[in-house]
């Protein structure tokens, strides 16, 4: 085994933050609803040649820290209902493991918001699910309220095959509802860089009054500059939340100013070495961030509010 693979198996034997599957949604008939029972199935998906190490282990909310210490406020952080974890270790080799977990997120929204902060643009897609991706013999999707992990102890063909087979039959396992995510669709798409949409739960842009948004990056000319949105209860709020944002860079920024330009009504501000621009539109916030120059950010952040849509 690599140093790779000898690491990976240290953590597995209990430091690890774990592949999670979360299988068959929640139903509710009436007034009952209940959670089935992934144990079974996920034992039936073991590969050929492997055997499960342990058992099926399922945590909740209380308790899912035992599982993933280090990452449990992360998930938690996006509602995290349920995670349905196992670990398969090959029958010749037990220090061989391929580690599988199923997180169930609740909503599309949040499984969307864990799956895109965890994503890694630059590694390879694969069509499963809504959205996915390979890293060595490492697979991640999100399929509607479920976030799937997959983690391997080698990276080896032979691993990137069984953990592909695996992660199809994973997939092909959960019901997805085809519930939408709004923040793909209204953040536009032209300019966009492919796989930069995130979802942000609390914190965005690490301001504690940033809630519900998304990110997006986007190419102005040889610049990149980062969009972003979220969606209020009210007008009100999202004017209070705009008056939070200025309160801050008169803190932390260098100067703001208010600007008006073509009846779309602007905060702009000089971070010192970069500049955001921030509006509302009805019930929406947005802006830009991270801009290289004033004019850069007025304008992307004009383009960014033609094209959002009237959300009252």
């Amino acid at each position: 085994m690599n140093l790779i693979g000898s690491c990976k198996r240290i953590l597995h034997l209990g430091l690890v933050v774990i592949a999670v599957i979360t299988m068959t949604p929640y139903r509710s008939y009436g007034q009952q609803a209940a959670a089935r029972d992934l144990s079974e199935t996920v034992a039936g998906l073991t590969p050929d040649g492997w055997q499960i190490f342990g058992t099926v282990k399922q945590f909740g909310k209380e308790n899912v820290w035992e599982q993933i210490n280090g990452r449990a406020s992360f998930f938690l952080a996006y509602d995290m209902l349920r995670m349905t974890h196992v670990s398969f270790v090959n029958r010749s080799n037990e220090s061989q493991f391929i580690d599988l977990s199923i997180y169930d997120m609740g909503t599309a929204t949040h499984a969307f918001g864990v799956f895109s902060s965890e994503r890694s643009p630059e590694a390879p897609s694969i069509d499963l699910g809504r959205a996915g991706y390979r890293s060595d013999a490492d697979y991640f999707i999100w399929k509607g309220r479920y976030y799937i992990r997959i983690i391997s102890s080698d990276v080896t063909q032979e691993f990137q095959r069984t953990a592909m087979a695996l992660a199809r039959r994973v997939e092909g396992s959960l019901t997805d509802s085809g519930d939408p995510v709004w923040g793909l669709t209204a953040l536009p798409a032209a300019g966009r860089i492919p796989q930069s949409v995130r979802y942000i739960k609390i914190n965005a842009m690490g301001l504690e009054f940033m809630r519900n948004t998304y990110t997006a990056e986007y190419r102005k000319g040889n610049s990149t500059v980062t969009a972003f949105v979220s969606r209020h209860d009210t007008t009100e709020s999202a004017e209070a939340t705009v008056a939070r944002f200025a309160g801050h860079v008169k803190n932390f920024g260098e100067s703001i100013e208010a600007v008006t330009v073509a009846e779309v009504k602007l905060v702009v501000c000089d971070m010192g070495g970069s500049f955001d621009v921030v509006f509302t539109k009805s019930r929406l916030v947005g802006g830009v961030s991270s801009a290289e120059d004033r004019e850069m950010a007025m304008k992307s952040a004009i383009e960014l509010w033609k094209q959002l849509p009237e959300d009252k």
